[in-house]
């Protein structure tokens, strides 16, 4: 059986106790992955109906308990990746990747998305504006510039997955049942740093009042109720689900793994199967994106890369 051990500073430690010939044998599980938070099993109510049609209808799930990064992978955790395995990322083979640009404000018109990609020459993760900028004095911001097999590449080295939808919501959630943000409901623009978003009128002028024009450091932001940080905001992150936009009408009520790929859909671009991207990113502002809404879900090329979406992993087994 196993008991838990109350330590200092309030954390738990887990021990195996065990009698072997009459005498009480008591063995210490292994210590926490670093930088991770447990969450335990439970249930919530994934989704709602407050928000876009792909997030509804909100359902009902069991959820078994998981290990998450209490932190988005940084620039310094994928260099050690790269470093050890000589990893190169899909950015660095094409030569090119695409990288956010504001526009100036010409016309009253809200202009096209495309409008405000650029696809730059060399850039990659260790360049993500491009080459005339690095990450040697951004360590700590999150890696960008990683395409979803990416960041499979580094969960795998490092003995990871990728969350799924299901997790990455419950932990964004941090206990708050029915809430439209991982800090309740009232909007953005009420809260001054709570988390690294576009402020101002996006796409036009970032007026970077919390001191960032793009991404931040891991960890600058208040964490959730469950100690996550950037779960909301800064850059999206990859999740393992295959993306369709009513898979919520259909889902397990345990643990969903999302589709399978050959029924991904995205609407607006159905003969390409997209992954599922969660949490919004510094581009997310009032007037455009509700990515920091916490059901918000978003589909993506798996293929493509860009300066504002990372990724964090996942431990589905306890020890």
């Amino acid at each position: 059986m196993k008991h838990p051990m109350q330590l200092a500073g309030g954390a738990t430690f887990i021990v195996a106790v065990l009698l072997l010939d009459n005498y009480l044998v008591i063995e210490p599980s292994p210590p926490a992955p670093e930088n991770m938070v447990w969450i335990e099993a439970g249930s919530f109510v994934m989704g709602s109906d407050s928000g876009l049609p792909d997030e509804s209808p909100p359902h009902q799930l069991e959820m078994s308990g998981y290990w998450i990064d209490q932190f988005e992978v940084s620039n310094r955790d994928f260099a050690a990746f790269v470093t050890q395995t000589a990893y190169t990322t899909q950015s660095e083979n094409n030569g090119d990747s695409l990288v956010f640009k504001a526009l100036s404000r010409q016309t009253h018109k809200f202009p096209n998305p495309l409008d405000w990609w650029d696809l730059v020459s060399q850039a990659d993760w260790r360049h993500p504006q491009g080459p005339s900028a690095s990450i040697e004095a951004i360590a700590d911001h999150p890696v960008v510039q990683v395409n979803y097999n990416d960041a499979l590449a580094y969960c795998d080295w490092a003995g990871k997955e990728l969350p799924t939808e299901a997790q990455f919501e419950y932990a964004a959630r941090g206990g708050k049942e029915g809430k439209l943000y991982t800090w309740g409901d009232e909007p953005l623009h009420r809260h001054q740093a709570i988390t690294n978003n576009w402020q101002g009128a996006f796409p036009f002028k970032n007026e970077n009042s919390d001191g960032f024009e793009t991404t931040a450091p891991v960890g600058s932001f208040p964490a959730n109720e469950f100690g996550l940080y950037d779960i909301t905001g800064n850059v999206w992150e990859w999740v393992s689900d295959w993306y369709h936009p009513k898979y919520y009408a259909n889902s397990p009520n345990k643990n969903p793994q999302g589709v399978e790929k050959t029924e991904s859909l995205d609407p607006a671009e159905p003969s390409l199967a997209k992954q599922s991207i969660r949490g919004g990113s510094f581009m997310c502002s009032d007037n455009y994106c509700s990515g920091f809404r916490v059901s918000a879900r978003m589909p993506a090329d798996p293929d493509t890369a860009t300066n504002h979406t990372g990724f964090r992993c996942v431990v589905n087994n306890r020890y």
